[in-house]
Parts: C-alpha cells; structure tokens; sequence
C-alpha cells in the first residue's frame, strides 16, 4: 500500500491554485497545504513538516526562486524536495531554479486534465517511488 505524502503547494494565483488542488485531491495518499506566497511557505516549514513542495516562481514578495535558495542555506528546512511547478519556459528560468537546487521544473498545463496528469506522475514518482530524508 502507498504511503501519504505532505506536499505544500506554494501558489498565489487563485485559478492555478484550485486546479492544483482539485488534481491532488483525486489522488489517494496526498495531502496538500496551500499557501499563497513565498514567506508563508517559508513560516510553513518552519512550523510544519512535509515530504514535497510545489513552487510557483513568479510570486509578488518572496519569489519561487528566493524561496528556493532560502530554503537551501537553512538546514533545519532545506531538505525537502523542490518542484518549480511553473508557466515559466523560459531557458534561464529553469537554469536558475536548478542552480539553486529545484529537484525537477514542471510546465503547468493549459487544462484540468493536465493538472490531473501532472498530479499522477507526482504522485507515481514521489509517493509510491522516492524515499524522503528523515523518513526511513
């Protein structure tokens, strides 16, 4: 049987908030925590613990790629897996997010069938595949 995973979704657009979770929420083992913005997710993680967080970038305040490299020179909180879950194709974009230590950069789809689908492979990967540090 497939264990749950805590993922924070840090997300400050309302529409791509609620596909994300409508996604997710289909999915067994998952239980996600929203937040709207980069130092809310920051507060979150140092108040709560989750196995993954998806990671908008372009957020006013805090942006995705801040957090990112907060969350990288804080031990207590910088292990936890990153997905940049972006519209972003930019090439520097993405080369930035993982220079700063992003685990994977995803597209957000155009349709709810695709944020189903990216919700499936998440789910397939980091919850029925990927071990998770300080959870052996």
């Amino acid at each position: 049987m497939a264990r749950t995973i805590r993922l924070l979704l840090v997300e400050d657009d309302e529409s791509d908030a609620f596909l994300t979770k409508r996604a997710f929420a289909d999915m067994s083992g998952t239980n996600l925590m929203h937040v709207p913005g980069g130092q809310a997710a920051l507060d979150a993680l140092r108040s709560s613990r989750f196995d993954l967080m998806l990671l908008d970038l372009n957020m006013p305040g805090l942006s995705g790629h801040d957090v990112i490299e907060t969350l990288r020179d804080d031990r207590k909180i910088g292990q936890v897996p990153i997905i940049v879950f972006s519209s972003s194709d930019h090439p520097s974009d993405i080369d930035k997010a993982y220079g700063a230590g992003a685990n994977a950069y995803l597209r957000k789809p155009d349709s709810l069938g695709g944020y189903q689908q990216v919700a499936d492979a998440v789910c397939r990967f980091w919850r029925d595949n990927a071990e998770f540090p300080g959870r052996h």
